[in-house]
């Protein structure tokens, strides 16, 4: 009989975003936490984006403000007037995203990703 392998998840957590709508705020607080503990962002730049699949060209990127860099707290929100344009004349838009933290000289680290849902506002 052979021993089970153990399996160690290297991957980001998946966390699908839906409700993004053209020319809204779109505001989201986040806290990013590693093994139960806040990730402390100090010195770190922390960058989100969505394409309509991995190896699109265009994205369109979050704007993320760092609130609380030892609490690992940011707000992030993706801009309503890029996601009109995202959404060019269409009424929904489908692709992925992902939230990564980086540090310079170094490979970032994607906390998570997931399918992206975007949908055109009815007030205007």
């Amino acid at each position: 009989m052979s021993a089970a392998c153990v399996v160690v998840p290297l991957g980001p957590a998946c966390v699908d975003i839906t409700g993004v709508r053209a020319g809204d705020r779109n505001l989201m607080a986040v806290t990013l936490t590693t093994a139960g503990q806040p990730f402390d962002l100090t010195g770190l730049v922390v960058s989100a984006q969505a394409r309509l699949n991995p190896l699109a060209t265009e994205a369109i990127s979050a704007v993320v403000d760092v609130v609380d860099a030892v609490a690992g707290r940011v707000m992030l929100y993706w801009p309503g007037d890029e996601v009109t344009a995202m959404l060019a004349g269409k009424t929904s838009w489908k692709g992925v995203w992902d939230l990564q933290v980086s540090q310079t000289g170094a490979d970032p680290v994607t906390f998570a990703a997931g399918k992206f849902s975007a949908v055109m506002d009815v007030t205007r």
